[in-house]
């Protein structure tokens, strides 16, 4: 079976009351936890990651481990600690709405031990961990040996203000992420942040058809998601409320690499997808994102 090999960071999310009492915890990001769901799924999952030897480290480590993903290119470091996002829920409010986050990275980090690439792998990477100027050279470098191997990459745009609140720094990473990835998947709120525009048909043909042919968006506002190819667009409607949980856009992410990796697709088949191959994968994503959802009894589920 070939390997997913997942880079993005390991974070751990915190959730408070209003009266500051917790509510709950469980991974942050979308890479962590699609990882988390395709090795369950019995999927080959290399997590390439970083965390400290910390107890919220041993905590994401345990959950990855558990889920039956390789952790042997996750990078243990001493000095720091594991991100912590730290999200306040507003009173009469369903979902967090003030986040305060913190995070200790030594100096000197990064340090994986990059896993083998082989033709047909997959590569799923994104979030702020893919444009941070701190690690920026040595992923680069991997990416690059990636498309020379002929792995397939998929690239999943998006990072939190806090983290950067100035895309004119990261926006040429964010380019140079587009131009190498044959997939892009991206959340809409994620494409007007760091390109200003709100439309997605809009944003795919003016910002990122010259980088990248295929475009799969997660659009919250209209309850879809929707296959972008060149003049091509196929598209499945889902519930609003239902792609607001949590777990949800990971699920999707799962099951949009599942099909690649079920079906040993390789870089040349996102030129011009067929319809039949569009419809599958947003087919796959909506199941999958569902699926992720209902397994979570509470929204902020500790783990």
């Amino acid at each position: 079976m070939k390997k997913i090999i997942c880079i993005g960071e390991c974070s751990l999310n915190v959730v408070l009351a209003t009266d500051g009492r917790p509510m709950g915890s469980m991974p942050g990001g979308r890479v962590v936890n699609a990882a988390s769901i395709l090795g369950r799924d019995k999927f080959n999952v290399v997590m390439a990651s970083e965390a400290s030897s910390d107890p919220v480290g041993d905590i994401l480590a345990a959950y990855l481990s558990g889920s039956g993903v390789d952790i042997s290119s996750l990078d243990r470091f001493t000095e720091g600690r594991t991100p912590l996002n730290v999200f306040t829920m507003a009173e009469g409010d369903m979902a967090p709405s003030a986040l305060t986050r913190y995070e200790d990275y030594p100096e000197d980090c990064f340090d994986i031990v990059w896993p083998r690439v082989d033709e047909g792998d997959i590569v799923l990477f994104g979030g702020y961990y893919a444009i941070d100027r701190r690690m920026r050279q040595r992923l680069v470098r991997f990416l690059e040996h990636a498309v020379e191997r002929k792995a397939v990459l998929v690239y999943l745009p998006g990072f939190l203000p806090q983290q950067e609140p100035r895309i004119t720094r990261v926006m040429p990473a964010i380019l140079e992420n587009l131009e190498m990835a044959h997939v892009v998947v991206a959340r809409n709120v994620d494409l007007s942040l760091i390109f200003g525009v709100d439309n997605t048909d809009t944003c795919y043909h003016n910002h990122i058809d010259f980088y990248c042919r295929s475009l799969i968006s997660v659009d919250v506002s209209c309850g879809s998601i929707s296959y972008y190819a060149g003049k091509e667009m196929s598209s499945t409607n889902i519930p609003a409320s239902t792609c607001r949980t949590l777990l949800w856009n990971s699920g999707a992410v799962a099951g949009i690499v599942a099909v690649m990796a079920e079906r040993s697709l390789g870089p040349a088949d996102f030129e011009s997808p067929t319809q039949e191959l569009r419809e599958a994968i947003i087919g796959a994503a909506a199941l999958s994102a569902n699926k992720a959802a209902d397994a979570i009894k509470h929204p902020w589920q500790l783990i």
